[in-house]
């Protein structure tokens, strides 16, 4: 984690000021601390920009900054670990950035994990022909259709379920296109593989 303090001895000062000063010492504090903080929040996402391959603004969003107080005259820049709506809290996937250590699994890594098709220390990375989104993630739908073809019960947005036989009937175009992971040993090396539909 990276912490940068500083420190003054503000004895000296302080015995200088007149009693209004000392009043308005705390309250001037509070806003220099949260000037700062707020400054430091901009320049860590500016320097997540140039460093990471297209940060999401969610990821972007995760670092944040605690307040201070005229009570408690400290203001920090985190990354935060609050769980929301949209997923894994910033800290699961920014904190091996800064700290180092494997990322946590995302939500479809997890149950391929659970399911046994793939090793709990291994991520997913798209092949090159993967469909990605602007931010170089894999496209809900085309995760879909992978979980789907595996028989998983996956809850992305817009996700069928498992494919049934009759999902099959209705898309055509799926059936000789359909995703699976090869039995291991295999000459394969470990993935997630899609039958060419041509053969």
């Amino acid at each position: 984690m990276i912490d940068a303090q500083i420190k003054v001895d503000l004895q000296q000062f302080n015995r200088s000021l007149t009693d209004i000063e000392r009043k308005q010492l705390p309250y001037a504090l509070m806003l220099t601390l949260n000037e700062t903080a707020k400054g430091g929040r901009l320049e860590v996402q500016r320097e997540m920009d140039r460093v990471f391959d297209r940060p999401t603004p969610y990821a972007k969003r995760g670092v944040v900054y605690d307040r201070a107080s005229r009570q408690n005259l400290r203001a920090a820049v985190v990354v935060t670990g609050d769980r929301t709506k949209s997923g894994l809290p910033a800290t699961a996937f920014l904190g091996p950035q800064i700290e180092g250590g494997m990322r946590t699994h995302k939500a479809f890594e997890r149950q391929l994990v659970d399911r046994g098709l793939m090793q709990r220390n291994l991520v997913a990375v798209p092949a090159k022909r993967a469909p990605l989104d602007r931010y170089g993630n894999m496209t809900q739908g085309f995760l879909n259709r992978v979980m789907a073809d595996l028989q998983i019960d996956y809850r992305g947005a817009g996700a069928t379920r498992t494919r049934t036989s009759s999902s099959l009937k209705r898309n055509k175009n799926y059936k000789n296109a359909r995703f699976f992971v090869p039995r291991q040993p295999s000459h394969l090396y470990p993935g997630v593989y899609q039958r060419d539909p041509a053969t």
